[in-house]
């Protein structure tokens, strides 16, 4: 138990100093750029807070079909258009539900450019490669009506290829290296691979046509067989060539929008209500650190270190996710501090009950800790429960506010058990090992609250002063004193004692003179008269 104490103190240590850095940085902003991840740790601010866009999308039928069925693609739609903020915009925390008359309700907390917005979530995204043959058709033609698939009239254009065949992880934006130019990288997928080589390779010298929705955005001539990633150019500029590829990457939506309303939205709160909340967590903090530290006085002054753990945790663990703060988050995160204590209240009130009993302090920490456990182990499961069901709930209905407050609240609480349970536990084992305070009064308990001969000793032969009372027993074992004891005290002693782990029972001796009572000698009883020499 020993080098597992010690371990696990080396790995709090660590994990502090890493906790520190993610949070306050080592004289500069902290940030991560590591094997192509890249993590700014910075704090999103939900739209309550910073404000951002709100805009709404109208569904409608293409030219070709207006008697689509759009409530079936409403769904289809949706999934897009995340998969589009989430990757295109970099929008944590973004809101995207469906509204009535076939409307899509968007709120972008952050967001000051609706341009690139407009950009990226109005366009249908579908990419198609036509067979223009000889014919250069000029970047920007509109071909609608002029494309087919199959059988094509006199002055259409065959599509040979569509973006539903490219190769998601290949499409990438980027500078080429010889002209300077923004590109967008791109290359096909299974046997369309195989099929755009082939193309290539029997239409070199003609034109390779591209379309985004109908509008062409290259035609370009073939100079030989493209075999590998086949490129995009004409791009004015760097940001929308990074927009053709989030289109092309996350794929087209299955019907075309228009934008019904565009408007920015101010914060709802503002900076006063931000700082109002920074001093009620500080407030809330302060005032449960001081409740542990006067109720269990040294136990409490642990609980207090796991805590101050626990509130630098769950910032780290904020700034790594990207998780959104709005007001309600920041609820949650202030409730979770006066609940990431609940679990020391538990065990400490089960350690004092184990104490007076008459356990060693080695034994009263391990049974408080196992008989706690169920309650602690309950009551976080029901939290946890709770917020899932706010989670889906927000989803489901599109609170976000809800959705915030849920995860926020669920992540403190898988946090509190870590730094409550294990923490705690390993530093009250630590403070065993070292063998300092180990007067009741450190722990909250007045000497005539333990009744047991084993703290209150008897008085020496030596010495009238009665013996100092102490929580951990001598090293010293007499084992000759403990069989010496007849059968009834040997019982006693069997009921009152409980063992885990690596404690054994030892006998006690006076404190004073190192003498084991017994009962086979009268004198002088102790304090409470369990125990004569």
């Amino acid at each position: 138990m020993h080098r597992r104490t010690f371990l696990f103190l080396i790995f709090i240590v660590v994990l502090a100093v890493g906790t520190f850095w993610v949070d306050f940085g080592f004289g500069k902003s902290p940030s991560i750029d590591f094997g192509g991840y890249k993590n700014p740790l910075t704090v999103n601010q939900g739209l309550d807070l910073q404000g951002g866009i709100q805009v709404v999308m109208q569904v409608n039928c293409p030219d070709t079909n207006k008697n689509c069925d759009r409530g079936a693609a409403m769904s289809a739609i949706v999934d897009n258009l995340q998969r589009r903020i989430a990757g295109g915009l970099a929008v944590n925390d973004a809101v995207v539900r469906t509204a009535d008359n076939f409307r899509v309700f968007i709120e972008l907390p952050g967001l000051t450019d609706d341009r690139q917005a407009l950009q990226l979530l109005g366009q249908t995204g579908q990419m198609n490669i036509i067979d223009t043959g000889a014919n250069q058709v000029p970047v920007g033609t509109d071909v609608t009506g002029q494309t087919c698939r199959a059988t094509c009239a006199s002055g259409q254009f065959k599509i040979v290829f569509t973006g539903d065949q490219l190769d998601t992880g290949a499409i990438q934006a980027g500078i080429d290296q010889q002209s300077n130019q923004p590109i967008v990288q791109f290359a096909f997928k299974g046997q369309a691979r195989n099929d755009f080589a082939n193309y290539t390779l029997q239409n070199v010298g003609k034109f390779l046509t591209v379309t985004l929705d109908n509008k062409v955005i290259e035609s370009a001539t073939i100079q030989s067989q493209i075999t590998g990633n086949g490129q995009i150019t004409g791009i004015p500029n760097l940001a929308s060539a990074q927009d053709l590829a989030s289109l092309l990457k996350y794929g087209s939506l299955p019907l075309p929008l228009t934008v019904a309303s565009l408007r920015q939205l101010a914060p709802t709160l503002g900076q006063q209500a931000l700082d109002q909340s920074k001093i009620a967590g500080i407030i809330g903090l302060g005032m449960v650190i001081l409740f542990m530290l006067f109720y269990y006085r040294l136990p409490g002054l642990l609980a207090d270190m796991a805590l101050v753990l626990y509130a630098g945790f769950l910032f780290a663990i904020i700034k790594l996710l990207g998780i959104t703060l709005s007001l309600p988050g920041i609820a949650a995160t202030v409730l979770t501090v006066g609940m990431a204590v609940d679990a020391n209240v538990l065990i400490f009130e089960r350690v004092k009950e184990e104490l007076r009993a008459g356990r060693t302090m080695a034994a009263a920490i391990d049974i408080g800790f196992k008989r706690a456990w169920p309650s602690i182990r309950d009551s976080n499961a029901s939290t946890l429960i709770t917020c899932f069901i706010l989670y889906w709930f927000g989803n489901t209905f599109g609170a976000t506010l809800i959705i915030g407050f849920a995860i926020n609240l669920g992540i403190g609480v898988v946090i509190s058990l870590f730094t409550a349970v294990l923490v705690t536990r390993n530093f009250l084992h630590l403070l065993i090992l070292s063998g300092i305070a180990s007067h009741p009064a450190w722990y909250g308990l007045p000497r005539a609250a333990l009744p047991i001969a084993r703290y209150n000793r008897p008085v020496s032969r030596v010495s009238p002063t009665a013996a100092r009372a102490s929580l951990v027993p001598p090293k010293a074992v007499a084992s000759k004193a403990v069989a010496a004891t007849d059968g009834n005290d040997s019982d006693d002693m069997d009921d009152d004692a409980e063992f885990s782990g690596d404690d054994t029972l030892e006998a006690v001796t006076n404190s004073r003179n190192g003498r084991t009572p017994t009962a086979g000698r009268s004198g002088v009883s102790g304090a409470t008269g369990g125990a004569e020499e």
